[in-house]
């Protein structure tokens, strides 16, 4: 999509008051509601989220009275240790920081979970709403329609994009340059399917890792949920049914999703999904030495930037995998499918303590002879067998070209654009709130 394109798209979105917020539908100021709010939520986006809501209730034009929060169970038993650990989610840290009533359901379904008394019945009447970000249960219509005006929901994705559990970790999966929050209403029987109450675009940082994008789209979609609910029966009057042909899902990822596949990965791959698990699971690969096989997680690492010569200027006539170093070089050189090449600094290797590159390259490298990573463990007691390159393959011929299908200058002026679209209608990705609480928490 060209620079231009890409602007107007934006412009025409955030001019739509059913689906994009604005100054004009959303920004505009309202008298205190006295929203008594049952906030669901577990994991650090749910967090982000509920420290805007808090802002709001404890501000000085607040439209939420009071509120109170559901996480999941703190107490785990596993059964082969025969021990009880605790577990507290970031929303319940927050919540118990800030004097909140906590509820946790059992675990399971939610189909017997009754909704709670404000207060334990100190204070009369029932929650006017629910408000629920990364929760993870499925929620019955017996606990919809026990709130006066329902419940929403906050989704960081522009649905019907990405449904499902994990919409921020698959965009960075896919390179997306734009993601976005999604405020709809809880459907019934189908899980984000909900109608369309306002949603609000968001630039993702050419290298920002999740952790980051988790916070600034939490701080996003908290900012915008306020803003629904002080006027959210006129955005309901307005709200928009999903486009079923336009709808895509996402999945739950495991330990297998962070493992280098050297055959398919170009630089830019495995650098995405280092920035996708490197908190969880960091990216991880398999190395030869001798008659053993070792597991190498990378868990710092960067593409090579393109005016950087490689370290070794023949790397093109070697295998995607093969390892490069040099006296004195504060990294390691990996060559990668494509031309492209990453550069690895920090190692763990098969669990033991971390490794800088030249600890790596003392210990693990000088001792290996076919200097190539491999993406799965291999029978020692034969030969390495050799790289297999995709059918259709074309090896590059000068490390330069692994950079020309990389648009750095259209990814940066579509982010300012959208970053300038997000100032003007009044957001912020990092609000004073949630930095004073983070200042505390030190």
């Amino acid at each position: 999509m060209a620079v231009a394109a890409m602007y107007m798209h934006a412009r025409q979105l955030t001019r739509c008051p059913t689906r994009f917020s604005c100054r004009r539908a959303l920004s505009v100021s309202a008298p205190a509601l006295g929203l008594k709010v049952l906030f669901f939520g577990s994991d650090e986006f749910a967090d982000r989220v509920l420290r805007e809501l808090d802002g709001n209730r404890t501000g000085t034009q607040p439209c939420i009275e009071h509120m109170e929060v559901v996480c999941p169970q703190s107490n785990y038993y596993m059964k082969r240790e025969k021990k009880v650990y605790t577990y507290q989610s970031p929303v319940h840290k927050f919540a118990l920081k800030k004097g909140l009533n906590v509820h946790h359901p059992l675990p399971g379904s939610m189909s017997s979970w009754m909704i709670p008394l404000i207060d334990g019945g100190n204070i009369p009447g029932q929650f006017d709403i629910g408000i629920v970000a990364s929760f993870g249960r499925f929620l019955p219509s017996r606990i919809i329609n026990g709130f006066k005006k329902g419940m929403i929901n906050v989704h960081p994705s522009l649905l019907p994009k990405y449904r499902g559990p994990s919409p921020i970790q698959t965009a960075i999966l896919n390179g997306d340059p734009t993601s976005g929050v999604t405020i709809q209403e809880i459907h019934p029987s189908v899980i984000d399917g909900g109608k369309v109450l306002a949603q609000v675009p968001y630039p993702i940082p050419e290298t920002a890792p999740y952790g980051q994008l988790v916070d600034e789209m939490g701080t996003l979609g908290g900012q915008l949920t306020v803003k629904v609910l002080r006027d959210l029966e006129n955005i309901r009057g307005k709200s928009i049914e999903q486009d079923e042909s336009q709808v895509s899902h996402t999945r739950m990822f495991d330990r297998e999703d962070s493992v280098i596949v050297w055959e398919r990965m170009t630089a830019e791959d495995i650098f995405r999904v280092h920035r996708t698990f490197y908190q969880k699971e960091p990216v991880h690969t398999c190395m030869r030495i001798k008659n053993k096989v070792k597991w190498v997680q990378f868990l710092e690492l960067s593409v090579a930037p393109e005016k950087t010569p490689p370290i070794n200027a023949q790397f093109l006539d070697f295998p995607p995998g093969s390892v490069f170093y040099q006296k004195k070089v504060p990294y390691v050189e990996i060559s990668c499918l494509g031309g492209g090449r990453i550069h690895a600094t920090r190692f763990r290797v098969s669990g033991k303590a971390e490794r800088d590159p030249f600890q790596f390259i003392a210990g693990y490298v000088k001792a290996w002879k076919d200097k190539r990573m491999i993406t799965r463990p291999i029978n020692t007691k034969h030969l390495t067998p050799p790289f297999a390159y995709p059918e259709g393959y074309v090896k590059p011929t000068s490390y330069t070209d692994a950079y020309k299908n990389v648009d750095r200058k259209l990814q940066y002026c579509a982010a300012l654009a959208t970053k300038r679209l997000l100032h003007d209608a009044g957001y912020s990705l990092a609000s004073e709130s949630s930095a004073d609480d983070d200042d505390d928490d030190d």
